[in-house]
């Protein structure tokens, strides 16, 4: 995984198996976004086509921010929340559950849970990009249930721009 930081394109690298082909791989990731004013989790395929360099499929994701590099300490419950900004979350240690809805959010009866954790593309980094001003009804819920401190490097975008994605399905990616 590589990250150029500060006003640089984000990227990141996937190592590519001898027997790869030539079609490029698609890049999804888990997203808290937001619908009707509900934060929801959604599966995103992001729109960026991969280029062969360093023996890696590296993919640019957009302009960003400085990153912020977040040690949460274990069994920590911070409930209701939303995303500071469009950020691309990246966790290195720990577990992050998300419920969206938020629990009790006005009746929403489509409640999704998704567990964020070191691993793959998939199951390690997270779009958040549920902003209070675009979901004002309710956030989503947010733990970090593990007996380790969770470690997180946040990578804000600029100008709360989302990167160019399509919604696969309603939940984490699995």
């Amino acid at each position: 995984m590589i990250a150029h930081l500060g006003h640089f394109p984000v990227v990141l690298g996937l190592v590519l198996h001898a027997a790869a082909t030539t079609t490029p791989l698609p890049l999804n990731m888990t997203a808290i976004s937001s619908r009707g004013g509900y934060s929801v989790l959604e599966c995103w395929q992001l729109a960026s086509v991969p280029v062969d360099a360093r023996s890696a499929a590296n993919y640019a994701l957009g302009n960003t921010t400085a990153a912020t590099w977040s040690q949460i300490q274990p069994r920590t419950t911070v409930g209701e929340a939303w995303a500071p900004a469009v950020q691309l979350s990246i966790i290195l240690n720990g577990l992050i559950r998300i419920t969206s809805p938020a629990p009790g959010a006005g009746g929403a009866a489509d409640t999704k849970v998704g567990y964020i954790m070191p691993g793959t593309t998939k199951s390690s980094v997270l779009i958040a990009a549920d902003l209070k001003s675009i979901s004002t009804l309710a956030g989503h819920y947010t733990e970090f249930p593990s007996d380790e401190p969770t470690i997180l490097v946040q990578i804000p975008f600029v100008g709360n721009k989302v990167p160019e994605h399509v919604v696969l399905y309603e939940g984490a990616c699995v």
